[in-house]
């Protein structure tokens, strides 16, 4: 099973080349296969994203050769123990 996660993941790692060379250091709003906008900060990139998207699916995510292991989601379910 594909989860938009998971997708968005991979359109960001299969696009990284291609985006390091003019948005190095910059972020970068998914939705799905699409690279939908670039942005000088992290808050700028999730502030562009509500707005166009509100609260549907999106990855931001910086553009990085240096790929740390940082993921965030407000899609988590209820706990369970």
């Amino acid at each position: 099973m594909t989860t938009a996660l998971n997708r968005e993941s991979e359109t960001y790692r299969n696009s990284l080349p291609g985006m390091l060379g003019a948005h190095d250091g910059q972020y970068v709003v998914i939705k799905g296969d699409n690279l939908s906008h670039f942005a000088e900060s992290y808050q700028e990139a999730l502030n562009w994203a509500y707005e166009k998207f509100g609260l549907e699916d999106f990855f931001v995510k910086k553009v990085s050769s240096d790929q740390g292991l940082t993921h965030f989601t407000r899609d988590l379910g209820p706990c369970r123990t």
